[in-house]
């Protein structure tokens, strides 16, 4: 049996998150054929954000990809948020299976003051099982 895997940028290494902004990195999962393998990575500079840029994993009942946004009336929280507090270089890096019954999946990186931080999110993904 072969598989066919894809992998996703959610939001590109080393995107920069200015002080305040928010950074979505969104996916369409309704043709995905199996669950899937989520990272996410935010690292501090050389010097560390007041408060820490956190990272929080949303997910969508919808057959249509929602516009971006925080958890609300379309995407709806499914990991509570991390992050890597506010030292000086600090990197955070964490993985998450999401399951093939995810219809569209968001990743939020927000909060962070003082500095900006950098993030990336990406996603492996079961395509096709011939």
């Amino acid at each position: 049996m072969a598989l066919t895997k894809n992998a996703r940028e959610l939001v590109a290494t080393g995107t920069s998150n200015a002080v305040g902004a928010t950074i979505y990195g969104r996916v369409d999962l309704n043709a995905a054929q199996g669950p899937s393998r989520l990272t996410v990575k935010i690292k501090n500079g050389a010097t560390g954000p007041t408060v820490q840029c956190t990272a929080r994993v949303l997910i969508a009942h919808k057959a249509v990809l929602p516009a971006a946004g925080a958890a609300g009336a379309d995407w709806k929280t499914h990991y509570p948020p991390v992050g890597p507090g506010v030292a000086a270089n600090a990197e955070g890096e964490w993985s998450y299976p999401i399951g093939r019954e995810i219809m569209c999946l968001e990743v939020e990186f927000t909060g962070n003051t003082g500095q900006p931080v950098t993030v990336e999110a990406y996603l492996s993904e079961l395509t096709a099982v011939a």
